[in-house]
């Protein structure tokens, strides 16, 4: 069941181009996002965990890690494959918050629908590291004002 005419060798598919469009601008995933878009964060504790369910709860999820960073958060797209159904972004993360510095590898991968993601798991080479720098110094804050898992 092949969809459509295959791409010319050595053109990229268009779910590549709209990854690595999206790792440079994450607003962009407002745009390529479906409103029913579930985003599962495989870490073991507070926005680092669970399933985001829509596209209002990833959006948020993804402004608060960008927040925590504070601005400073860039996941360098540096190896990019994707076809009709499933893309994957591999490549290295890396914030500097007040002199804190997280640097990691990540990996995302992405399941897309009629052109749109519809399906996004997040994944680090070292989570308690990721941990240690987006939720430890951040416990004091009430996790009711910030986005949390299977929120809408």
């Amino acid at each position: 069941m092949f969809e459509r005419e295959p791409l010319p060798c050595g053109e990229p598919h268009p779910h590549v181009e709209m990854l690595r469009a999206i790792y440079a601008d994450f607003s962009l995933l407002e745009r390529y996002a479906s409103e029913e878009i579930v985003l599962h964060a495989a870490g073991s504790r507070g926005i680092m965990t669970g399933d985001y369910i829509g596209k209002q709860a990833v959006l948020a999820k993804e402004m608060e890690l960008y927040r925590r960073s504070g601005g400073s958060l860039v996941l360098t797209a540096a190896h990019v494959v994707a076809n009709d159904h499933f893309g994957a972004v591999l490549g290295p993360i890396a914030a500097n918050r007040d002199g804190h510095r997280f640097e990691g590898e990540f990996c995302g991968l992405w399941r897309f629908h009629d052109g749109h993601i519809v399906e996004h798991w997040e994944n680090c080479a070292d989570w308690p590291a990721a941990e240690r720098f987006f939720v430890d110094e951040f416990a004091e804050e009430s996790e009711g004002n910030r986005p949390g898992p299977d929120r809408r």
